[in-house]
């Protein structure tokens, strides 16, 4: 029996921060970002120690802890550490540079211990970048000699603990040093299905279930359970490259008959945010818009835009113009949340006129492959520390390419122009007035159709300490848990 025994919603995707297609709790065990994200939004001390910033706030020194190693034994230099960051920055030769690398000019070491990251203009953003678990720190001569083996036969990281075995449906991974308290053998396991999960925690057959949003009060003797809004979002994107879909007037029809109360009852039970926004209410920047100020179009509104169009109901009530329909492939994420956000949208839609026709697909490779090759819609889910970065790279034109996440060729530019408003931001001040613009332009434009986020849930044992959930992180860390049994 593990030390520690946790269950988690998904199947495991390989361990790799750079490869992989999904970051999940072992990572946060295995691997170290360079600063992390404090309770109150500020960067704290993670593989880096200290940091200082030039007086022109263009160059950044971070000092890298002394004696730090990968689980391979190789020091953890400065040097070390820049190969790491260039693995993250362009992947494995990407035309670009990963889009939340985009204030970054160049990594380089000054000497053993001090990493120089040098920007393109000053920004207070880049602890953003350096807390991202995308830019966790892998050893990467062991990352290029095992290929697409990295995260699976091996995951090479400084964190506490190292991996033992990686199956997609289920990751053990062992202590590095003792310590007291902490468990010695931590075990992940993946039960996709919600009751089961609920059923793990009434149980007491694990030490931690995630995500168990229903688990009733009467039935947690023995667990403490947290739950905090989750800084996520689903949404419903529509092929721009598609002629139906190329203007914001069509979007914005399509948006107004999503009804996100309806969405969020039937697919979360009302635990979570529907507001007309982007930016989640998780999100630091949520209250910097009021969504009033875009209010949606009436439903009599956005009939009689597309009836002026020539979208006119077929002979099966379906839109169509000039010999094309309203009939909508749409790739979705294989998920029971997934699942009922897609009978929502299409009872919602179908009653007038648009037809979204539902395949679902395995997370989150094959779904990530079934969206590249570009169908007309898809339904996705975003989760990221920051919302103002996520959104970037999923809706900014020149994140189209395959450093980015535009898979729905989205290309706005008064959208793009208010992320360069908020890339040149410099105050707390300044930060919020532009992503309160960034807001409202995104629900003008829609380069994708936000829709709702959930309440994140996380019960744990009794006898398990050290373990709490964060403001806007995607996982707690394990170098704080402690077991008294």
């Amino acid at each position: 029996m593990p030390d520690l025994d946790e269950v988690f919603e998904y199947r495991f995707s390989p361990l790799d921060p750079v490869r992989g297609d999904h970051i999940d709790p072992p990572t946060m065990a295995i691997y170290e970002t360079l600063l992390t994200k404090g309770p109150d939004g500020r960067p704290r001390p993670g593989l880096a120690t200290s940091w200082q910033v030039s007086d022109d706030g263009l160059t950044w020194l971070l000092r890298v802890r002394d004696g730090a190693r990968f689980h391979t034994g190789r020091t953890c230099d400065a040097a070390a550490v820049v190969e790491a960051l260039e693995l993250c920055r362009w992947g494995e030769g990407f035309p670009r540079q990963v889009w939340y690398w985009d204030p970054v000019d160049n990594v380089t070491a000054r000497d053993d211990t001090t990493v120089v990251i040098r920007l393109r203009q000053p920004t207070p953003r880049l602890p953003v970048l350096l807390w991202g678990t995308h830019t966790a720190v892998v050893n990467a001569r062991s990352w290029g000699r095992l290929g697409a083996d990295f995260g699976v036969a091996l995951a090479d990281g400084t964190g506490p603990y190292r991996m033992r075995s990686y199956r997609p449906e289920e990751v053990v991974a062992e202590r590095v040093d003792a310590r007291p308290g902490a468990p010695t053998v931590l075990r992940w396991r993946s039960v996709p299905d919600e009751e089961e999960r609920e059923a793990i925690a009434e149980r007491g057959t694990a030490d931690i279930v995630r995500q168990v949003p229903r688990l009733r009060p009467d039935r947690t003797a023995g667990w403490s359970v947290q739950r905090q809004p989750e800084n996520s979002q689903f949404y419903l994107a529509l092929n721009c490259a598609d002629p139906r879909f190329s203007t914001a007037l069509v979007r914005r029809c399509i948006d107004a008959f999503v009804d996100r109360d309806e969405l969020l009852q039937r697919a979360l039970a009302g635990e979570g945010d529907a507001r007309r926004s982007p930016v989640p209410a998780a999100d630091e920047f949520a209250g910097a818009y009021d969504p009033r100020e875009v209010p949606p179009m009436s439903r009599g509104e956005a009939r009689e835009a597309l009836r002026s169009l020539g979208w006119l109901p077929g002979p099966d009530g379906v839109l169509a113009r000039d010999g094309v329909t309203m009939h909508v492939e749409t790739v979705a994420q294989d998920t029971e949340v997934c699942r009922r956000i897609a009978e929502g949208l299409t009872s919602a839609l179908r009653d007038v006129g648009v037809a979204l026709d539902f395949r679902f697909e395995e997370l989150f490779g094959p779904f990530y492959r079934a969206v590249e090759q570009g169908p007309a819609a898809f339904l996705n889910k975003w989760l990221w520390p920051d919302a103002m970065e996520a959104v970037y790279g999923f809706s900014r034109t020149d994140c189209i390419e395959p450093a980015g996440g535009n898979w729905q060729s989205a290309s706005c530019p008064v959208v793009d122009e208010a992320f360069d408003d908020f890339g040149r931001a410099r105050t707390d001040a300044d930060l919020r007035a532009a992503s309160a613009a960034l807001q409202r332009d995104f629900m003008l434009e829609l380069p994708y159709l936000p829709l709702v986020s959930p309440v994140e849930t996380l019960a744990t044992g009794l006898a398990v300490g050290g373990l709490r959930l964060t403001p806007r992180t995607l996982y707690p860390t394990y170098e704080g848990v402690v077991v008294s049994r």
